[in-house]
């Protein structure tokens, strides 16, 4: 299943790269989108969220001059305790 996940793009960031202790390899970091998100409450009030969406390196370039503005990222996500979204 995949939704769309929509805020205000904040920010942009790359994760530090990993090295695997027992093999010595090193995966690169991922990068990741910051989204501020509203979501409106049973009692009208607006609760403000900040979710950090990884992405593929390739779609780096669609959001790249967004930074400030209202978003739209095509996502799936898992849960296990919390709700994981990954842009794809």
């Amino acid at each position: 299943m995949n939704v769309i996940v929509q805020g205000q793009l904040i920010n942009i960031f790359k994760t530090a790269d990993f090295t695997n202790k027992e093999t010595g390899e090193v995966k690169e970091g991922k990068v990741k989108l910051q989204l501020m998100c509203q979501t409106l409450l049973n009692n009208n009030e607006r609760k403000n969220e900040l979710f950090d969406i990884t992405i593929p390196n390739n779609k780096l370039a669609d959001y790249e001059n967004k930074i400030g503005e209202q978003v739209d990222v095509k996502c799936s996500f898992f849960a296990n305790g919390n709700i994981t979204f990954f842009g794809i």
